[in-house]
């Protein structure tokens, strides 16, 4: 820097030329004595005044480091000599200068003059913005503690210069000490102007969080620290912005200055402010009103930096600068937020065009990947939330990984491309395409495949896919990476575990959709591999592969809240005969309907019930495994305990019915197998038919009665369906009361206790009415025949009690169930009841649907009472 006497020149003016033939007619050489700052340094003084004294050079208006010679009148001659530098040590002994380090220096000396000018608007803005921490922003540090950097040509900022002399005090200042300028390359993310503030969020964050770095720096990141802390990248705290497509602003341009002419045109009274209106294109910035200032398109790729400008914000001229080759743009929003959105959207624009052409046009690899790196901490700590946002870079990686499918290092290249975007993926929901190609990495190399960098993605697309019918690639990414867990020495323990982290840990599941999908991938897999596999099956080899879908299944079924998940999926069979035919598979859907059929929900075992869309062969799981001729291949002894447990399930809950008796009475065969192991399901269901006189024939009776004895505890049961018989004949015959009202703390107990007291025959009209009955009394009531006049009122008979009461009264004409907790499913039963008369449903929860389903079944309906209903 000069000196106090040093007169500063602007070397684009007319006196350039005279001043350099005065310096060249100088030959008198000047020698710069070594001194050493740290020593004279005083004692006592803050950081800051450490660094203003050992920033003197600049900063104070005289020069210690001439000789004794000169300090008094310097002579002309000396101070045309050249400055010295600090950046560089150069010998002192050497006076002679060669003709080369003379050119190299006049060449430095614009850049001195330039930077003396940079200084001092530096100075004037430290004042609210402390030097030690913007220099620090500017500067990285070198294995030793200095803030150095290795310069070989490249550009050097001031702010690196000052942050070194003041890392390095010991360092000292010679004539000899010259380093030349080359001017910045054209696609460097240059740091913020000296004479500009910034804003807090960008002044604290280094600029590779924001920019990411420079195509160029790629090469050797070994002399930088890491910004970003340990983990996965996150956006500055803040608030988010939509990426800006279009909008209003006021946009004033000046060139740099060089002349002063120049600087006067851009002085801020001189100024000419312009309203346009803004579109951010793919490749450049348009005007919808190309005229004035923005009368052509701005390109991205021509941006030598942008920032905005803080310190206009408390007179309210929110404003962007956009530093081009040849002048500066300045755009000004309305407020803060919007200027903020602009410099994201634009920032985000030239980056993502910046990478774009980086990645598909390098060809050494171990650069991509490290600009890949860039690219994904650039995407993770972006502000803008957009789907274009989302999109962009995902498009960047499947471009990368659908170069070179067909080379024979694709997989290597692909495994190295997903573990650098792995930060990537875990955020983001990935397209079709590459799904499809992350499947093949998996299908090719399974026991190689970054599973860990693939699992977010994979967990992402079966909590979020709603339908797998229009997103086929994404099943068979999920596929694959289920085929690629299996494929490893600890294979069923993976699986496991990736059911586990599905799930979740809480009792349930937070994902409504993760449920769904898992099962249907395990489903198609199976499928797949099974369809058109000629029978008898014959197992091989090759069946390893798919029988960790059928593990999941069952590992599925360990969680309550998807057990009745998996059963919905499970209704009607979905799998093919092939499938059923494996015994390995069998043997794991088993435990699937084993695991069902124990659910004590109306909602999971109902199943393993025949469908009512049921596909022909077999049309249910009662079916399929079937004793008698069984599509499931398991052991006899098994069939006939899965069977009879899921025979026992329904009769435990809503199918103790006529009508889902008569419905398997086709499958009397396999009842009086499974009852011949002495199962009490089945024993239960043939008593049932006995009793409810489902069994019609003489023959079929009697088949059920030699297989009722044909066992001890069939005996039992038969022995007790006499007895039930004999009541029945006592109970319906002539006489008793017509009418009869029980108290209103009567139970369940006291209406068996009724029924077995002496003959009912005649009773027509009952009264249940406050007391406290439930559904289980129905099973008593339905053995009164003559029963016309039935109320029911506030009490708690459900749906299962009036099913039973629809089948077995058909001479009900009179039914109040008002204030009782029936639904629509037992309304619908009602429609069998031919001679009903009058219907009371106040108060209950009948839908309007189901009333006029009921009113054109039942067209003899005279009275009916649906106040406070749904469809009043």
């Amino acid at each position: 820097m000069p000196s106090y006497s040093q007169e500063i020149i602007d070397l684009n003016s007319n006196e350039r030329s005279e001043y350099k033939n005065t310096k060249e007619s100088k030959s008198d050489e000047v020698k710069y004595a070594t001194t050493d700052l740290t020593n004279s340094v005083p004692e006592g003084l803050n950081a800051d005044q450490k660094l203003k004294f050992a920033l003197r050079d600049f900063l104070s208006p005289t020069n210690p480091v001439l000789e004794d010679s000169v300090k008094d009148d310097p002579a002309p001659s000396i101070l045309e000599q050249k400055l010295p530098f600090i950046d560089e040590q150069v010998d002192t002994d050497d006076a002679a200068q060669s003709d080369e380090e003379q050119q190299q220096c006049r060449e430095t000396d614009e850049v001195l003059n330039n930077a003396a000018c940079r200084l001092r608007r530096w100075r004037a803005a430290s004042r609210k913005l402390r030097r030690p921490r913007i220099i620090d922003n500017l500067s990285t540090k070198d294995e030793g503690g200095y803030a150095t950097k290795n310069f070989n040509g490249g550009h050097t900022d001031l702010a690196d210069r000052l942050r070194s002399l003041a890392a390095a005090g010991s360092m000292s200042a010679s004539a000899g000490e010259l380093l030349s300028l080359a001017p910045p390359p054209p696609a460097a993310t240059a740091p913020p102007s000296p004479g500009c503030l910034l804003s807090p969020t960008l002044a604290d964050q280094s600029s590779a969080e924001y920019f990411g770095s420079s195509p160029e720096c790629c090469a050797d990141t070994s002399s930088f620290e890491s910004s970003s802390s340990a983990g996965a990248p996150v956006p500055p705290p803040g608030p988010r912005y939509k990426l800006a497509k279009e909008g209003t602003l006021r946009v004033c341009c000046f060139q740099h200055t060089r002349t002063v002419v120049d600087k006067i045109l851009a002085a801020k009274f001189l100024r000419r402010w312009e309203t346009h209106v803004f579109c951010l294109l793919e490749e450049h910035i348009v005007s919808k009103t190309p005229s004035g200032l923005l009368e052509r398109p701005m390109s991205y790729s021509c941006m030598q930096e942008v920032y905005c400008i803080s310190r206009w914000d408390p007179a309210r001229k929110y404003c962007l600068r956009i530093v081009m080759p040849n002048g500066s743009l300045l755009l000004q929003a309305n407020d803060a937020y919007t200027r903020d959105q602009w410099y994201y959207s634009i920032i985000w624009k030239r980056n993502m065009i910046r990478y774009r052409n980086f990645l598909t046009k390098t060809v050494r690899k171990e650069v991509v990947l490290k600009e890949l790196k860039n690219m994904v901490d650039f995407a993770m700590t972006t502000p803008l939330q957009d789907e274009s946002v989302t999109r962009a870079p995902l498009q960047i990686l499947t471009d990368l990984l659908s170069e070179n499918k067909d080379s024979a290092d694709w997989e290597e290249w692909a495994e190295n491309v997903t573990s650098a975007a792995a930060p990537l993926l875990a955020e983001r929901c990935v397209n079709g395409e590459l799904c499809a190609l992350l499947a093949r990495l998996c299908r090719r190399r399974p026991r190689a495949a970054p599973l860990p960098a693939l699992a977010p993605p994979v967990r992402r697309v079966l909590t979020r896919n709603v339908d797998f019918g229009k997103a086929p690639d994404a099943r068979r990414f999920v596929r694959d990476y289920i085929s690629a867990l299996s494929a490893h020495n600890s294979g069923p323990a993976l699986v496991r575990r990736f059911v586990t982290v599905t799930h979740g840990e809480r009792a349930a599941c937070p994902h409504p959709r993760a449920a769904p999908n898992l099962a249907a991938v395990a489903l198609a897999a199976l499928d797949d591999h099974y369809r058109g596999s000629a029978l008898p099956h014959r197992c091989d080899d090759a069946e390893h592969d798919v029988l960790c879908f059928a593990d999941i299944l069952e590992h599925m079924c360990e969680y309550e809240d998807w057990v009745v998940v998996v059963g919905a999926v499970l209704q009607p069979v979905p799998l093919c005969a092939g499938a059923l035919a494996c015994a390995r598979v069998a043997a794991r859907l088993g435990g699937v309907l084993r695991a069902l059929a124990r659910d004590p929900r109306c909602s999971a075992h109902v199943s393993v019930a025949p469908a009512c869309a049921a596909r022909p062969s077999p049309p249910s799981w009662l079916r399929a495994a079937a004793p008698s001729d069984p599509a499931l291949v398991l052991p006899h002894q098994q069939l006939c305990e899965l069977w009879g447990s899921m025979i026992g399930a329904l009769l435990n809950c809503c199918c103790k019915r006529k009508s889902f008796l008569q419905s398997m009475s086709k499958q009397l065969p396999d009842f009086l197998l499974v009852a011949l192991t002495e199962h009490p399901a089945a024993l239960e269901a043939l008593c049932l038919m006995l009793e409810w006189e489902i069994a019609s024939g003489e023959q079929i009776q009697l088949e059920i009665i030699a297989a009722l004895q044909g066992t001890e505890l069939g005996q039992k049961y038969y022995k007790d369906l006499c007895e039930r018989q004999q009541n029945l004949q006592k109970l319906q015959a002539e006489g008793g009361p017509r009418r009869l009202a029980l108290p209103v703390r009567a139970t369940d107990a006291d209406v068996a206790a009724l029924l077995e007291a002496g003959a009912l025959g005649n009773l027509e009209c009952l009264s249940l009415a406050f007391t406290s009955v439930t559904s289980a009394c129905a099973h008593h009531l339905i053995k009164l025949p003559s029963l016309r006049y039935l109320n029911l009122w506030a009490t708690k008979f459900g749906d299962s009690g009036v099913q039973l009461i629809a089948e077995h009264l058909p001479r009900l004409q009179v039914l109040n169930l008002c204030e009782t907790p029936v639904s629509d499913k037992g309304i619908e039963a009602l429609s069998g009841l031919s001679s009903l008369r009058r219907l009371n449903l106040n108060s209950t929860k009948l839908s309007a649907e189901a009333f006029e389903i009921l009113r054109r079944r039942l067209p003899q309906l005279q009275e009916y009472d649906i106040r406070y209903t749904e469809a009043w």
